[in-house]
């Protein structure tokens, strides 16, 4: 793809987010998202041939900027196993307005097509192998996996009921899992 083709794209995606942070994921239109790109419908259509192909541009763009930002943080840490599980905990936990209010929007746009999610998912699973490639078992990749999800879902919906020191010290917590010393189980 040229560069100028790429600029368009991103131009195109940047505009697509404008449209869903004004207006929501319902009134994410094509014709809205070209005049906000500056674009003809036709040129838009070039990049993205539908709705379904626009969303799928705006996730994969954003799967990308967390692996860019989990890279970042990888490369200011020290080559250890573990750092792979350090960097990704700080990238997802990050805090950024503009990328949380375009995840709850972007909940709403999966609620009608549930199979915007699948490279989500797939990332997902791509995640939890990763950490086990670590050195550590399926179960405690998994766990920092969905606890770090489970953080992230809650302050996109401001449910996360703790102060920003607790917040601070469960990161902590779900980093020192990355550790993995056997806990005891409760079965």
């Amino acid at each position: 793809m040229s560069r100028h083709s790429q600029n368009a794209r991103e131009t195109i995606i940047d505009a697509a987010e404008d449209v869903v942070l004004e207006s929501g994921a319902r009134h994410l239109t094509l014709d809205a998202v070209a005049a906000r790109a500056h674009v003809s419908k036709g040129g838009l259509l070039y990049h993205f041939p539908n709705k379904e192909a626009l969303l799928h541009g705006m996730l994969d763009r954003r799967v990308a900027r967390l692996e860019e930002s989990r890279q970042q943080k990888l490369a200011l840490l020290p080559r250890e196993a573990r750092s792979v599980i350090i960097a990704h905990v700080r990238s997802q936990l990050e805090r950024d307005e503009r990328t949380n209010k375009l995840a709850v929007a972007f909940l709403a746009a999966v609620a009608h097509d549930p199979q915007l999610l699948v490279p989500y998912q797939k990332e997902q699973k791509k995640v939890v192998d990763q950490f086990c490639q670590t050195g550590l078992s399926f179960e405690r990749a998994a766990a920092i996996m969905l606890a770090v999800q489970g953080l992230k879902f809650l302050e996109l919906f401001s449910l996360l009921p703790f102060t920003a020191q607790e917040r601070r010290r469960i990161i902590e917590e779900i980093i020192g899992l990355s550790e993995g010393k056997k806990k005891h189980t409760l079965l």
